[in-house]
């Protein structure tokens, strides 16, 4: 069924609300979750809201929560965002490390102890409606880990995803944003709930072998994900939990501080203002030529277009936007029973959907 994206930002802002966010908050994380069902990665969308709801009644994540800034040295800032809604902490976060790439021309924001940030993608864009260039690098503790490492057949790390965006007239252009493992775990949970199955290469099973069937290891956490181009992912994401958790935060995933429910991430983040190197209209010149010399490259047999990180998410945006978001049945109602077991009556939540014509 697809749904107008009004009506799943009115939806999940009453879950939220039920989660005990106050409005501004039910805003930004709403915003969020919607903005990444509509550049098509679902596994980072309105799904997430079941998870959230499990965390907070757990007290793994705590609403309204207050950013503190440990330190500040240089253009070096350290902050702890104490198991907050990471949409929130990593925009509020972010906002102080921008002041710093203002005065400084670059920032190193180190973001400790935070609820799930979701799309890593999200904050590189956020960066360049603010001209500047970002890499961002996001570890997950708090769970067995989820992503085996090239050569070995049980996890050891989790998903650690990288976004890097240039900004070009306020957008992030070209923007990568990708797991370090082959596909992010909600892609398995989106698979699940539509009674399918993964292609082969996604998963590995206990005894190290692939399969399609992603029952086991979003059920039961038996098996793993594979790294993203086997030695090459596996050490980026080597990198990135060392980045985030050995040197931004205090937990890698072999710290093993495993709690029910427990969804954790450390993000380390580089901001650069480019206007330190040349002016604006001479980089994104330079960036545009070498954007369009790849794009008018001949496209491999069986693709019609070269794609540049970035755009298919913009090309999802776009027919999303026309012609509403996709979501399952089983996600909504794994959504409506979280909303009932805060309280929230399901003729109320269902009053929220709309769908598109």
């Amino acid at each position: 069924m697809r749904y107008t994206t009004s009506s799943l930002e009115q939806l999940a802002m009453a879950i939220l609300s039920g989660f005990g966010c106050s409005e501004p908050e039910c805003r930004i994380v709403a915003g969020h979750l919607v903005k990444a069902n509509l550049a098509g990665h679902d596994s980072h969308g309105i799904g997430m809201l079941p998870t959230y709801g499990k965390q907070v009644a757990d007290g793994n994540l705590i609403p309204n929560q207050n950013l503190e800034v440990l330190s500040t040295s240089g253009a070096v800032t350290v902050v702890d965002a104490k198991r907050g809604f990471g949409h929130r902490m990593a925009i509020e976060s972010l906002d102080i490390a921008i002041e710093s790439c203002r005065t400084n021309k670059v920032a190193v924001l180190g973001l400790r102890n935070s609820g799930h940030v979701s799309r890593a993608g999200h904050y590189s864009e956020y960066c360049a409606t603010k001209g500047l260039v970002s890499l961002h690098f996001v570890n997950v503790w708090g769970h067995a880990p989820l992503v085996a490492a090239h050569g070995s057949s049980e996890p050891s790390f989790s998903t650690n995803p990288i976004s890097i965006g240039i900004p070009i007239d306020g957008q992030a252009k070209p923007m990568l944003d990708l797991a370090t493992s082959t596909v992010a775990f909600g892609k398995v949970r989106v698979a699940y709930n539509r009674g399918e199955k993964v292609p082969l290469g996604w998963i590995i099973d206990d005894a190290g072998i692939a399969t399609d069937d992603p029952s086991p290891i979003w059920l039961n956490r038996t098996g793993a994900l594979t790294p993203f181009g086997n030695h090459k992912g596996s050490g980026l994401a080597i990198f990135v939990e060392l980045l985030a958790g050995a040197i931004a935060g205090k937990e890698t995933v072999a710290t093993g501080n495993y709690i029910p429910n427990g969804v954790f991430n450390n993000m380390f983040s580089i901001l650069i203002d480019p206007q330190a190197f040349d002016s604006q209209e001479q980089i994104e010149a330079r960036v545009m030529e070498f954007y369009q010399s790849i794009k008018s490259s001949r496209p491999a047999h069986d693709q019609k277009t070269v794609l540049m990180p970035g755009e298919p998410e913009m090309s999802n945006r776009d027919d999303r936007t026309r012609n509403g978001i996709d979501v399952d049945r089983e996600t909504i109602n794994q959504i409506m029973d979280i909303g009932c077991e805060f309280g929230l009556q399901s003729p109320h939540l269902n009053d929220c959907l709309k769908t598109a014509t």
